[in-house]
């Protein structure tokens, strides 16, 4: 037997929460499929540096791909919203169960890494968060709506 998923049904205090709730949804639908990206793209990268001996190559290779997706997702990046931007960070974390301040600094180094964390920071995000839908009721929220978005083909 596959095991079926028991969705909690939410209930809202107000028509203000229910609001935030599908501003939150629209947004979750929004960066998705970038964390998804991101995870694709992350195990071929593992793939391919596991072929890869020797540290210099890799780094070059790291280098590489690195601008290849600046071009290829710079502008979408950039078109983010502060919160969108929160969202995603998170659901890096939740798709690869590592912070996005560490696939920095394991792929680019920790300069590179503090850069963009202190950046992120004066943004109010950061790079280091991690993924908590069992204590975060936000997280709870995000986890909710991807689960239904799958079960209605939306995801």
């Amino acid at each position: 037997l596959s095991d079926i998923p028991v969705i909690e049904i939410i209930t809202f205090k107000d028509a203000k929460e229910k609001v935030r709730y599908n501003r939150l949804k629209r947004k979750v639908l929004k960066v998705y499929p970038y964390a998804i990206y991101t995870k694709n793209k992350l195990k071929e990268i593992e793939e391919e540096l596991s072929e890869i001996k020797r540290r210099r190559k890799k780094k070059q290779h790291t280098k590489k791909v690195s601008s290849f997706l600046k071009e290829e997702l710079g502008e979408k990046m950039k078109k983010l919203t502060r919160k969108e931007g929160n969202i995603l960070v998170k659901l890096i974390y939740r798709e690869t169960n590592i912070s996005t301040y560490k696939l920095l600094k394991e792929y680019r180094g920790s300069v590179n890494a503090f850069f963009w964390q202190t950046t992120a920071k004066m943004y109010d995000n950061n790079l280091k968060q991690e993924y908590d839908p069992v204590n975060n009721r936000e997280d709870m929220l995000i986890e909710h709506i991807i689960i239904n978005a799958k079960l209605e083909g939306k995801l």
